[in-house]
C-alpha cells in the first residue's frame, strides 16, 4: 500500500466520520451524542452492568458515570445495584428510554434508507459487504493492540 492510498482512506475516513457523526448529532431526540450511543448499546444489549457498557462504548469509568447520570435524571434509564453483588450497577433502558430509542431508530432508518437510494441496486450489496469488513478489520487490529 502506498502512502498516498494510506492519505486517501484516512481522508475519506475523517469525512465519513464528520458526516455520520453530524447525522447522529441531527437525529439524537433531546439527548447528546454519547447518551444516543448508550441508548442504543442498551437497546441492542438490554441490561447491562456499568462495566460491561464501558467496555462496549471503550469509555472511562468516570465518563459513563456522569453520562448515565444526566440519563437517570432524564427518566431513560434505571441503575440497580445487583442483589447478590452490591458492587454490581446494572442499566437498563426505561420506558421512556425504549420510546427514546424507537425515536432515534426510526429517524437514523430514515436518513440511512436515503442514503442508499443513492448507491445503485447492483452495487448496495458489494458496499454494506465492504463496509463490515472494514468494521471486522478495525476489530482485529484493536485485538492486536
Amino acid at each position: 500500500m502506498t502512502d498516498q492510498e494510506i492519505r486517501d482512506y484516512r481522508r475519506a475516513l475523517r469525512q465519513f466520520q464528520r458526516l455520520v457523526g453530524a447525522q447522529m448529532k441531527s437525529c439524537s431526540c433531546s439527548v447528546s451524542l454519547p447518551q444516543c450511543l448508550i441508548l442504543l448499546e442498551l437497546d441492542e444489549h438490554g441490561q447491562m452492568t456499568m462495566s460491561q457498557l464501558a467496555a462496549a462504548l471503550r469509555l472511562d469509568h468516570s465518563t459513563l458515570s456522569r453520562t448515565i447520570e444526566g440519563l437517570v435524571r432524564s427518566k431513560l434509564v434505571a441503575r440497580l445495584r445487583d442483589e447478590s453483588d452490591r458492587r454490581l450497577v446494572w442499566v437498563r433502558l426505561t420506558d421512556h428510554g425504549a420510546a427514546t430509542c424507537a425515536e432515534i431508530h426510526r429517524q437514523n432508518d430514515a436518513y440511512c434508507a436515503s442514503v442508499l437510494d443513492n448507491i445503485p441496486p447492483s452495487k448496495r450489496t458489494n458496499v454494506l459487504q465492504a463496509f463490515e469488513t472494514l468494521v471486522h478489520a478495525y476489530i482485529e487490529h484493536e485485538k492486536t493492540d
